[in-house]
């Protein structure tokens, strides 16, 4: 077994952290954006919480109720 370039690890992390990110912002819970992603529910809460501390807008989008679906302003 040979590690990864941190490099790369890094930016695997970041894309990662993005998708958790959006997904929040659709209104996707914890626990329905790691089932999606196959991954825990706590490095979704890590992840997200790494995000509000390096000031990203977790702001979510007013939805219809079905997921991703914006409504008209």
């Amino acid at each position: 077994m040979i590690a990864e370039e941190r490099a790369i690890y890094e930016g695997r992390s970041r894309q990662r952290r993005d998708e958790i990110v959006e997904l929040h912002r659709q209104g996707l819970k914890g626990y329905e954006i790691a089932r999606e992603l196959n991954v825990s529910a706590g490095l979704v809460s890590i992840r997200l919480k790494e995000a509000r501390e390096a000031g990203f807008d977790l702001t979510r989008y007013a939805t219809d109720g079905a997921r991703g679906q914006k409504t008209a302003p």
